[in-house]
């Protein structure tokens, strides 16, 4: 399989300490942990900080948002001890 991606470096953006990326559908941040639990609830605080910063909700109306809108993806379990969790949210939401 030949994978083809663009990465585009925004100089000044906001700082993030895992990937983050989006498609024309939706938006999606990844945590890396030891267990799924973990990277599950470091992509929820990841998703609630972008939220936060780019939307201009509150935590508490992003944690919201995110219980209704939010979708969970477990990425990787192979890499152990290393468990990836994706959490993805649609873009016209917010339209």
């Amino acid at each position: 399989m030949n994978i083809i991606y663009e990465v585009e470096v925004i100089k000044g953006g906001r700082t993030i300490t895992e990937p983050q990326y989006e498609t024309d559908d939706y938006y999606a941040v990844t945590a890396f942990a030891e267990t799924i639990d973990e990277a599950a609830k470091k992509a929820t605080r990841f998703m609630i900080d972008y939220l936060e910063e780019e939307k201009g909700l509150s935590r508490n109306d992003a944690y919201a948002l995110l219980s209704l809108a939010g979708d969970l993806k477990i990425a990787e379990v192979v890499d152990v001890p290393h468990m990836l969790v994706s959490m993805h949210i649609p873009k016209d939401i917010f339209k």
